[in-house]
């Protein structure tokens, strides 16, 4: 089996997983729409007549010739058993109250291959009236072929009997096919809903709408107070809650923190531009604990906030804004961002990292991010630290990140899973792509674990295997 065709499979059985309670809605439905049809349809009774086409018998011979002849004008009378003339007159003899079409939909007539016998079944709500228009049918069949065709060679063998047992509906077989039916309409709604879902979930939407890898997978925050260490967790004075790797070292987050980190640290670079499609995606928590995962390498690290209008890392580490990027632009080489750059430092932890905030507000972010000033500035830092990782705007909506990229080593991407349709975040990495930027890869972030291990167990379990919820 190929690739595709286990992708294919891994898709069907995955859509049916989770859109499985709709399925079960759709099926129960179905099966109590048959079973209430079964139990409030009009019954129907069925009685039949057998009609036997008589082979010529000369001297006690039988004419074999003619019974293949019999033979051959079977099908033909079965279409005139059916016909209007016969029909009408049954309706007219009987005095029955229905139209052509009605006794027709009402009466079947049937033969078996080879054979000089035919069968006229008659389904009526009348257990009495199949009976009685059976044989009747059978009988004006006789007497008119007798009369207009001189056919004087057929005859009743097995007469019409009322019978009293109801034939339909069956409960049984309306059921099945009631929740057959339910069953593939749950699935086939299901697939459509599936394909209108073009939403980034897990990193195998990224490989197969994106055509990028992912570097790392953050979970929501909320799967660790389903799975809570209950050791004493570290306590900083300007820490909050978004640097989980310092909090809750332990944590299923910090931990995919940590892979995140290994999988930048075999690439060796030395600026990396971090970007988002949309606000709130988990962008800067993500660069700020990324930061200090490296400083706990021993690596001297600098975070510089390039988001001049809604800058949120000093917050992040309890520092300022003030006198920051933008100042230092601005000042035109008279000051040195050394002046401006701020540490952060968890002494309990031996660990600190160098922040360099946004800074005065400015007018125009874009042209600051695009001046000389600016590049001047990445130059200077690029010399003095080991890494250093920017904080960017959104770029769905700003120029500033594909400003940055160009003077980056890297660029990356950080999504919120099942959040944002991937034409838009396709749309973006294609600007980036097209400005020549190197883009290292996708960081999924806010991941529902507890969801994509249900659907996709095996996978998730290599990711987080110290979440056992």
């Amino acid at each position: 089996m190929n690739n595709e065709e286990q992708f294919d499979f891994s898709y069907i059985f995955t859509t049916i997983q989770k859109w499985f309670l709709l399925i079960l809605l759709f099926a129960i439905v179905g099966l109590g729409a048959a079973i209430f049809y079964g139990y409030t349809a009009p019954l129907e009774y069925e009685s039949s007549t057998t009609l036997y086409i008589e082979p010529e018998v000369k001297s006690n011979v039988v004419n074999y010739e003619g019974i293949l002849t019999n033979q051959s004008m079977v099908g033909t009378y079965k279409q005139i058993i059916k016909s209007r003339k016969i029909l009408q007159k049954t309706i007219d003899d009987l005095q029955l109250n229905l139209k052509y079409g009605d006794i027709l939909g009402m009466i079947t007539v049937s033969s078996i291959s080879d054979t000089e016998m035919i069968t006229i079944k008659v389904r009526s709500e009348y257990y009495e009236q199949a009976a009685l228009i059976a044989n009747e049918v059978g009988t004006i069949f006789i007497n008119q072929m007798s009369v207009d065709m001189g056919i004087s060679n057929i005859v009743v063998i097995d007469e019409a009997i009322a019978n009293a047992e109801p034939v339909a509906p069956s409960t049984i077989k309306i059921s099945i096919i009631g929740l057959a039916l339910g069953i593939m309409l749950g699935m086939l709604l299901s697939f459509i809903l599936e394909s209108m879902d073009t939403k980034i979930k897990n990193h195998d939407d990224v490989k197969k709408y994106l055509k990028v890898k992912t570097l790392g997978v953050i979970p929501d925050y909320s799967i660790d107070f389903e799975n809570a260490d209950k050791k004493k967790k570290y306590v900083h004075p300007n820490v909050g809650p978004d640097l989980r790797i310092l909090t809750e070292p332990n944590s299923v987050v910090s931990e995919s923190v940590r892979m995140l980190r290994t999988n930048l640290n075999f690439l060796d670079l030395k600026i990396i531009n971090v970007l988002s499609t949309v606000p709130s995606e988990g962008k800067t928590e993500v660069l700020s604990n990324l930061a200090l995962s490296f400083a706990m390498l021993d690596k001297k690290v600098l975070i510089i906030d390039c988001d001049l209008r809604k800058p949120k890392i000093h917050k992040n580490f309890g520092l300022f804004r003030k006198d920051g990027v933008s100042d230092i632009v601005l000042s035109r080489g008279t000051r040195y961002f050394k002046e401006a750059v701020q540490t952060f430092e968890a002494k309990e932890l031996n660990v600190k990292v160098d922040v360099l905030a946004a800074g005065s507000k400015v007018s125009n972010p874009s042209e600051l991010i695009n001046s000389k000033g600016f590049a001047k500035l990445m130059e200077d830092v690029r010399n003095e630290y080991d890494l250093i990782l920017i904080d960017c705007p959104p770029i769905s909506s700003m120029t500033d990140g594909l400003l940055v990229s160009h003077l980056s080593d890297g660029t990356l991407y950080v999504i919120e899973a099942e959040r944002t349709d991937y034409q838009v975040i396709s749309s973006c990495i294609d600007e980036i792509k097209a400005s020549k930027a190197f883009l290292l890869g996708v960081v999924l972030t806010k991941v529902n674990i507890k969801r994509q291990k249900k659907l996709y167990g095996y996978k998730y379990d290599y990711y987080y295997s110290n979440y056992n919820g």
